[in-house]
């Protein structure tokens, strides 16, 4: 609004409608665009039918997006159980001694001295595993994390777009032989154990058949099976941290590696 020439920059309005409340002289009103000049006493009749028709769409809003807010908290309360059996909860990231870094980064340290957290890569990660370390020694840096998905083998997008060799351009072949971790069985989480109940997430998803199910007891007939990891196949994709059901922390996780590893 260019209150010396009286005009209005229409391609930025965004019709919040404030203007109407902060001017005191009530200079401003709204109303269909007209090209026949009208009497003041239109106007000022026009003036009035727009300041009730702009409190009435205001107060049409607050009543519909109060309606929707409730109705998603509803909603969303619903969503805390699956069926009524089990209760949904997110996710939490496991404490890792060493950070994962992505594929291409070659290590820590070329990823630190690299980097300048311009967050190019985290955008272009359609897996959503990228994310700034809220680390201070390397902040904002991208670090990987898997409560959201895992990092698929065939994706090369965040090496396609670092503009300062921080991660370097790999092929899906290249990113398929690289380590850049290796997988961690819990015990205390593993739901075979703590629920009794089969379960076999982590091997059938890995895209490197680096985990087998075996008898956790052979003594017994009906012994649960559990996760046996084979750390030189794992290539740390998160896979089995993503896809394994306990909460709120998985029971494999993946542990990072300073330095990645071609295997």
């Amino acid at each position: 609004i260019n209150a010396k020439e009286h005009t209005i920059d229409y391609s930025r309005c965004v019709v919040c409608m404030d203007c109407l409340g902060k001017c005191k002289q009530k200079a401003l009103s709204y109303q269909l665009r007209t090209t026949k000049a009208r009497p003041a006493k239109a106007e000022e009749n026009a003036h009035a039918a727009s300041s009730k028709e702009v409190n009435e769409a205001r107060r049409n809003f607050l009543t519909v997006t109060a309606m929707g807010a409730t109705a998603s908290a509803l909603k969303a309360q619903e969503k805390k159980v699956d069926g009524g059996l089990a209760a949904i909860e997110d996710k939490k990231i496991p404490n890792r001694q060493t950070p994962i870094t992505p594929p291409g980064s070659l290590s820590a340290r070329n990823m630190a001295a690299h980097c300048t957290a311009c967050q190019l890569c985290v955008s272009a990660c359609s897996n959503q595993v990228l994310r700034p370390s809220t680390n201070l020694m390397n902040l904002m840096q991208p670090e990987i994390s898997y409560e959201r998905g895992y990092c698929r083998p065939e994706c090369n997008d965040c090496s396609q777009v670092c503009p300062t060799g921080a991660i370097h351009p790999i092929t899906a072949a290249d990113k398929s032989s690289t380590q850049i971790g290796h997988a961690v069985w819990i015990k205390a989480n593993c739901v075979s154990l703590t629920d009794g109940v089969k379960c076999d997430n982590c091997a059938r998803h890995c895209p490197t058949g680096a985990i087998q199910m075996i008898v956790a007891e052979p003594e017994k007939e009906t012994s649960p099976q559990i996760p046996a990891i084979n750390t030189e196949r794992c290539i740390g994709c998160g896979a089995c941290e993503n896809l394994c059901p306990a909460r709120p922390f998985s029971a494999i996780y993946v542990e990072g590696h300073e330095r990645h590893r071609i295997i």
